[in-house]
């Protein structure tokens, strides 16, 4: 069980965050207990012969599976977040299986529950022992390389925050919220992005700074964000299935003739070499994109999964800007993933148009014709110790 400070040091501010810890864990069960589990299926999978990951099996959840992973989960749930919200100093390690994105969503949805008064240290320092998250060697320290510290560091008593608690942020739980409800998270998390991030990463601000040159002032701008089409990654969408290369082709296309406009641009980031080509291919000199990252295709693993010879904190720089680039568009194309998560919660503004495998037809069946971007000096990534932009401070 966590332990809790005692209520008579500060009584107000105490009896204050208690009140707060107590509601924000109640509401976080809730959600865990709605979207649990986080995954579309019970799920096998094994190596194949080109090095990459192969689905063994799959079935559905059994009803008695359901019903326990979620009475387990929302207790689980509850009880951290309500130790993190009493929590004096709090410490975030990395978490070692997943790539840069997700762990950066893991971080603000900790930084969203802290105490006002909280120590906060992020400890993204690698040990060679991790799996997805291999951007350097070890004793790197990955968040210093692109961020500015948000704290000192802190000792080993610190309280951990190793596990997800908003599970709107994790897995099929990206495709749950609608309306209101996803505009009112965004919101919540773009006030604590703005807060607490900030990028000291000089090559990220230069890449941003040349690829928006190629951006002509006041053009319509669609982000285009496609995973590369692998069994985990079908695992993680709300109907256990990637959507083709075409249908965000096809998405694209009705956008465009839905809003009209001829001076647009599409910038495509993605991990899938070979919606490069079909993305070159379509559109031509109207298609922006980072050349020289590092993509894979869909019969071998993601990119981050990669060994350590072949990972730096280059590799994370791409992720990055690329990340930064989406959350300056107009509207954003995507299925389930972390970039496009942390792209909507970046910009609260931004348009989300998710494409479905299921029903293609329906991707941009509700898009309707949106307001002309500002037209202006397009201003560049904010430089160390300013805000991170919204879509009123754009790029």
């Amino acid at each position: 069980m966590p332990r809790f400070p005692s209520l008579f040091l500060h009584p107000l501010t105490e009896v204050r965050c208690a009140f707060f810890a107590i509601a924000q864990a109640g509401h976080d069960a809730g959600r865990a207990w709605i979207i649990s589990p986080a995954r579309f299926a019970r799920s096998f999978y094994g190596p194949d012969e080109s090095g990459g990951v192969r689905l063994r099996h799959r079935r559905p959840f059994r009803r008695r599976e359901l019903l326990k992973l979620k009475m387990l989960t929302a207790r689980d749930v509850f009880f951290r977040s309500l130790a993190l919200g009493f929590a004096r100093t709090v410490r975030i390690p990395r978490r070692p299986t997943e790539g840069l994105l997700a762990n950066l969503l893991h971080v603000i949805e900790v930084l969203h529950r802290v105490r006002p008064d909280a120590r906060v240290y992020v400890d993204w320092v690698l040990t060679g022992a991790e799996q997805g998250f291999r951007y350097g060697g070890g004793g790197d320290d990955v968040w210093a390389q692109l961020f500015l510290a948000i704290g000192p560091r802190l000792p080993k008593t610190a309280h951990r925050v190793e596990h997800s608690i908003d599970f709107a942020f994790w897995g099929t739980g990206k495709d749950r919220l609608r309306g209101r409800s996803l505009a009112r998270h965004r919101r919540a998390y773009h006030a604590t992005v703005s807060k607490w991030l900030r990028i000291s990463n000089e090559q990220v601000r230069e890449r941003v700074r040349h690829t928006c040159q190629r951006f002509p002032t006041g053009c319509f701008r669609i982000g285009v964000h496609r995973r590369v089409g692998n069994v985990r990654v079908a695992d993680l969408q709300h109907d256990g299935k990637v959507p083709s290369l075409q249908d965000f082709v096809m998405t694209v296309q009705l956008i465009l003739k839905i809003q009209g406009r001829p001076d647009h641009v599409i910038f495509l980031a993605t991990d899938d070499a070979e919606a490069v080509t079909v993305f070159k291919d379509t559109f031509g000199s109207r298609l922006v994109l980072q050349d020289q990252v590092q993509r894979t295709t869909a019969d071998l693993g993601e990119v981050h999964f990669r060994d350590w010879n072949q990972l730096s904190i280059v590799d994370a720089v791409d992720v990055l800007t690329d990340t930064i680039l989406l959350s300056y568009c107009d509207v954003l194309v995507h299925a389930s993933s972390s970039i496009s998560t942390f792209a909507s919660v970046a910009n609260p503004d931004l348009v989300l148009m998710r494409v479905s495998a299921t029903d293609p037809s329906s991707s941009a069946t509700g898009y309707t014709k949106i307001a002309s971007p500002p037209i202006g000096h397009v201003e560049i990534v904010p430089e160390a110790g300013q805000h991170w932009p919204g879509h009123d401070q754009r790029l």
